[in-house]
């Protein structure tokens, strides 16, 4: 056989071989290792609730942020999540996280999880059940919250 024709073959076959391979998406990162990384962001942000402190939030928080918690009639953007302030005092609230699914695609994340609060920032008992979801953003390699929604878990119908 011809040398040409046999070069030709093998750079053809390894088309054939190099297509398929390079046509699927290659995991570049660990999903689990991600999925960890955001839910300890989380933990940390309502830790900070927790003591009064909404910074951690802020600074893990895209500045394209769009929120809608469950407390407020519209959604907000970060300009709106920097400006709230913590009445003085206010650092009882006390938050159960119950994690409970996890999307990626990218450099975009979207984890859900449930927070049982027991206790309100200003120390009255609570029982509510919130259920959460946030979008994370991968911007310079640092994963930010750039959006999300919560919504106050219905109270059990009566017997």
């Amino acid at each position: 056989m011809d040398a040409r024709v046999m070069s030709l073959g093998l750079a053809l076959l390894g088309v054939v071989f190099w297509a398929p391979a390079s046509a699927a998406p290659t995991p570049t990162e660990d999903k689990a290792a991600i999925q960890a990384e955001i839910w300890s962001k989380e933990q940390m942000i309502y830790a900070g609730r927790g003591r009064g402190d909404l910074r951690p939030y802020v600074e893990n928080t895209s500045r394209n942020y769009v929120s809608w918690p469950p407390t407020v009639k519209a959604p907000m953007n970060y300009d709106q999540l920097a400006a709230v302030t913590v009445p003085k005092g206010a650092t009882h609230e006390h938050i159960d996280m119950t994690f409970m699914d996890f999307a990626l695609s990218g450099d975009t994340a979207v984890i859900y999880y449930r927070n049982h609060m027991t206790r309100r920032a200003d120390g009255a008992p609570a029982d509510l059940t919130y259920d959460v979801t946030h979008t994370w953003t991968r911007e310079d390699g640092v994963w930010r919250v750039v959006g999300g929604m919560a919504r106050l878990e219905p109270s059990p119908a009566a017997p």
